[in-house]
């Protein structure tokens, strides 16, 4: 992999990562506990597991990607800048979706006690921005690494997201009622309407 390539998706990695972990304690400032268990263990140790795995395989990949050579395939290099420019939108999307949630940013299915409803930023185009943009980080990931192994883990992620949408919906119908059930409407799940 060239340096450059490696060099922009560590830069990409480590924005997401600082505007993540900021959101991420900025919402757990409010003290209120959450029941993740209402997921299902299943769903909750499936996502954890495979979201560790993703990022365990894809920091060593970055850190040290000789080691990552058995699982890698030759690419030429503008395939792998495409795959930059993907994992680029992807981290985008998903710090924009981190800016548009704030305080109701959880890791789980259930909402905030004084939770807003929200339907501006992403959510203006799919009600699940997290989900797409893992997916698409994913993908991409696999153009600029050359290798199938992180967009197969993003599928499975994205698949387990998709079973969990189900019971977040069900959560976000309680909280929000009506004003939820006009938005399903309008706004796909994943991918935007026309």
């Amino acid at each position: 992999m060239p340096n450059t390539v490696r060099s922009a998706l560590i830069v990409i990695s480590l924005t997401l990562l600082v505007v993540g972990m900021y959101h991420r304690i900025l919402s757990m400032r409010t003290g209120e506990p959450l029941d993740r268990t209402k997921e299902g263990w299943p769903i909750l140790i499936g996502l954890r597991l495979t979201g560790l795995a993703l990022l365990a395989l894809t920091a060593t990949w970055l850190w040290d990607p000789p080691v990552m050579a058995r699982l890698a395939f030759s690419v030429p290099e503008w395939v792998r800048w495409i795959g930059v420019g993907g994992y680029a939108f992807a981290c985008v999307l998903l710090m924009w979706m981190f800016v548009s949630l704030g305080l109701n940013l959880t890791d789980t299915v259930v909402t905030r006690r004084d939770a807003r409803f929200v339907e501006s930023g992403p959510y203006r185009y799919v009600r699940n921005p997290m989900y797409v943009g893992v997916l698409i980080a994913g993908l991409s990931l696999g153009f600029a690494l050359g290798t199938c192994v992180v967009p197969l883990g993003a599928v499975v992620m994205f698949l387990i997201f998709a079973r969990r949408t189900r019971i977040e919906e069900i959560y976000l119908i309680a909280r929000f009622g009506d004003q939820y059930r006009d938005y399903m409407k309008r706004v796909g799940r994943f991918f935007p309407r026309p």
